[in-house]
């Protein structure tokens, strides 16, 4: 959510590219998918600027800053065993981070829920449920709920004539033989990977592009939600990793400005070096997001039927309810003390009222870590 944050201030905010619909059509197909949710909503807003070409690049883009740097630190890990203790120096990262996502929250809630009391209490609803417990088949219950709710609604007001019918929903679409191709080829990998059948391939990099290929497909609810599933895989399994060296991928992950699941670039580092990294790379990112693009281009033909924009209003309103409440998690699960409150509502307040950069907010906790730590 803090990706997606800086993608609206930058986007929407300050450049104007976007709106708001983009980015939040985009957090509504990414949440009932596969794969990891920023990286797909990036994959989607590239999509619906510059169609294929324009979801690769912004693909590239977004990863290959945090790519680089773990493929930086694999290297002086594995070569001289070098460690950083980043835990002083990021002391201040989490209350920033969600600071910036609160900001986004009530940006989006200000602009797309306002006065509305049906809309606020369904988005207050999703804040509570959500603040209490991390399921994702709650957060699933909870978008269909405000599909659901959306339709009845919008029934409502259609039936007092307010709301005026979009194009029907076309019966027939064209069927392309690339992407039947792509889905059959996915539904295999993960008939390889759920049966352990890739572990008999000879060929190393193939196991980690049939196993991080698998991760990818069957990765619902956020990398948090898969850092268990890949410690067995990796460590008790497939015994890729000691305990250790997997503790260490994901702090390296959360130290580098991109998704926890990056640490795909360690683990594929370690196994078979540089050619190891870029396959387990793209064997995690790429074939979620080729998935959220057929899916999107399905999306983009049904959303203006007025079915489909009723369901959309009531799933978006849950959506901004998601992202407050992320937000309301990461900072419980910062350690109280008066500086980190003091750091979160300053970031809070430059961010939402001055519409300061995250990227400067973000620098500037670190700089305070640092002088924290050092002076």
């Amino acid at each position: 959510m803090a990706l997606i944050s800086l993608v609206q201030t930058i986007m929407v905010e300050k450049d104007e590219t976007l709106n708001n619909e983009v980015i939040l059509d985009g957090v509504t197909v990414a949440s009932l998918l596969p794969g990891p949710l920023a990286v797909n909503v990036v994959a989607y807003i590239g999509y619906h600027l510059k169609g294929k070409a324009g979801a690769i690049i912004s693909m590239l883009a977004v990863l290959l800053p945090a790519c680089t740097l773990i493929l930086i630190l694999s290297w002086a890990y594995f070569a001289h065993a070098y460690k950083i203790n980043w835990a002083e120096i990021m002391y201040y990262m989490g209350a920033t981070v969600s600071a910036i996502i609160l900001s986004t929250g009530f940006q989006l809630y200000k602009k797309e829920i306002a006065l509305n009391y049906q809309k606020a209490l369904c988005c207050l609803f999703a804040i509570v449920v959500m603040s209490v417990t991390n399921s994702y088949i709650i957060t699933i219950a909870l978008i269909l709920s405000g599909a659901i709710a959306g339709v009845v609604v919008g029934n409502n007001k259609h039936a007092r004539g307010s709301l005026v019918n979009g194009p029907e929903i076309k019966s027939k679409f064209k069927t392309n033989i690339g992407n039947n191709l792509l889905i059959s080829l996915f539904v295999v990998n993960e008939v390889f990977f759920i049966s352990n059948a890739y572990k008999n391939l000879n060929s190393l990099l193939l196991k980690i592009a049939v196993a991080f290929s698998g991760i990818s497909l069957s990765l619902f609810g956020g990398g948090y939600v898969m850092v268990p599933l890949m410690q067995t895989l990796f460590v008790k399994d497939m015994h890729w990793l000691t305990s250790q060296q997997f503790i260490d991928a994901i702090a390296f992950s959360q130290a580098t400005p991109g998704p926890i699941l990056v640490s795909a670039t360690f683990i594929g580092y370690k196994l078979a070096g540089i050619f190891g990294a870029i396959v387990a790379t793209i064997a995690m990112f790429a074939p979620s997001a080729i998935l959220m693009i057929i899916v999107a281009k399905a999306f983009k033909k049904t959303k203006d039927h007025h079915l489909v924009k009723n369901m959309i209003v009531g799933i978006k309103v849950v959506v901004i309810g998601l992202i407050i409440s992320s937000a309301i998690r990461i900072l419980m699960l910062q350690p109280l003390s008066l500086s980190i409150v003091l750091i979160a509502i300053a970031a809070l307040i430059l961010s939402f009222k001055y519409k300061i950069s995250p990227v400067y907010l973000i620098i500037a906790s670190i700089a305070i870590g640092v002088i924290t730590k050092y002076i």
